[in-house]
């Protein structure tokens, strides 16, 4: 048992080995392996469930298809692997600057010294919660400054709309026509760079924070979806317990005057 724990532990980092080692270990202390069906892995999943997160044991059950592979048992690496793949895992919750959402009602005097093409790239971003390669692929063609809503390419070549403010049509009619017919003439880089510079993070936290910004305020999940461009609710519902964090901090911080 030890040589083929040894075989399969070869060629990995010494903190890897230090992560299969025990998850090696406690296949074969269950069943030898020359005994070892397909069913086994199963059981021994089971088990395991009781004492590590799902997301731990899909992690650990592709550990185990490397051991079963060494061992030549390409029967227990299959249902290994396979059963892994059925395993869902949620998302992680996404990290939300909450300094960021308190910057939302002073986006006018964090932006007051950013160029007006600056200014409007942040206030679309948060006011929309658009991924960074929507923004500079926006046209004018595609923007309704009297409706204050934009249509929106997203992944897969999805459209949908999306809403702004009238401070963020004013900063927009304010904007050149260049000749390209886009509003935002600059790569996704400097976007990015200019966040960075104004707002001290990146364009995802932004998305993030209009998320959890919208819920906080009552917004319905489901528009929300539609708004964010997710074809999933559930990805969507991940940013319901943040939202709802913020909330009873919020009346707590208030209550607590009372």
């Amino acid at each position: 048992m030890n040589a083929l724990v040894e075989a399969a532990l070869a060629g990995l980092a010494p903190s890897s080995k230090r992560k299969y080692r025990p998850v090696f270990t406690s296949f074969l202390e269950m069943v030898p392996l020359e005994e070892a069906k397909p069913i086994h892995v199963r059981i021994w999943a089971s088990k395991r469930e009781e004492e590590v997160n799902r997301r731990t044991l899909k992690q650990q059950l592709y550990m185990l298809s490397r051991l079963f592979k060494v061992a030549g048992r390409k029967d227990l690496s299959e249902e290994a692997r396979a059963l892994a793949k059925e395993i869902r895992v949620p998302p992680p919750l996404p990290k939300v600057n909450e300094d960021l959402l308190k910057t939302y009602e002073e986006m006018d005097e964090i932006l007051s010294t950013a160029k007006p093409l600056q200014r409007a790239a942040i206030m679309m971003l948060a006011e929309t919660g658009m991924r960074v390669g929507e923004l500079v692929s926006l046209r004018w063609e595609d923007v309704d400054l009297n409706g204050k809503r934009a249509r929106v390419r997203g992944k897969g070549g999805k459209f949908r709309y999306v809403y702004f403010t009238e401070r963020t049509a004013e900063l927009l009619g304010e904007l050149p026509k260049n000749g390209n017919g886009k509003i935002f003439p600059v790569t996704d880089r400097t976007i990015r760079r200019w966040v960075s510079e104004l707002l001290k993070t990146h364009p995802h936290a932004v998305r993030h924070a209009f998320a959890v910004w919208f819920l906080s305020k009552g917004g319905n999940p489901r528009v929300l979806q539609r708004i964010l461009g997710h074809s999933s609710l559930r990805t969507t519902e991940i940013y319901l317990d943040l939202a709802q964090s913020l909330v009873e901090r919020e009346y707590r911080k208030v209550a607590g005057r009372g």
